[in-house]
């Protein structure tokens, strides 16, 4: 592979990483986000039970008990929802996090290879730099060998 055509590949793995990088940075906050809004929902139902309890304690009908009781059950099934959403939400943020991990691991990589192939490649133009100065150095020598031979 042409080291232009890595040059290109290297360059969509870094792409990658800061995509995925925002990617798990959005996860985190829509994590944030959920946590939130299940703190919220808790304190909703503390605080509209210490309500129904101030209430209860001067007396209560039983139908308005029963409606108090009912939308603590609606709270609570809103607390259930919230969490079974909060655990996939924390799903998303590992595979969103384990994601740029594997891009990074892929860029790095990239690099190595990019690396490996510039020092082949300088490698091989020193030997080539070797050779012709081998090839040059060898030439006079057999010229300055010639003219001595011209002179004697």
């Amino acid at each position: 592979m042409a080291v232009n055509a890595l040059e290109l590949v290297h360059e969509q793995r870094e792409k990658q990483v800061e995509e995925s990088q925002k990617a798990y940075q959005q996860a985190q906050k829509a994590l944030f986000e959920q946590r939130k809004q299940l703190q919220n929902l808790h304190e909703y139902r503390r605080q509209y039970t210490a309500q129904l309890s101030d209430k209860g304690s001067q007396g209560l009908t039983i139908s308005t008990l029963g409606k108090y009781q009912q939308f603590i059950v609606q709270i609570d099934q809103s607390l259930t929802n919230q969490q079974s959403s909060l655990v996939k939400f924390e799903y998303a943020v590992r595979e969103t996090k384990r994601k740029w991990a594997d891009s990074q691991v892929a860029f790095k990589a990239m690099g190595l290879l990019l690396e490996k192939k510039q020092r082949e490649k300088e490698k091989i133009a020193d030997r080539k730099e070797q050779q012709q100065s081998d090839e040059f150095s060898t030439f006079q020598f057999f010229q300055k060998k010639k003219a001595a031979e011209e002179i004697s």
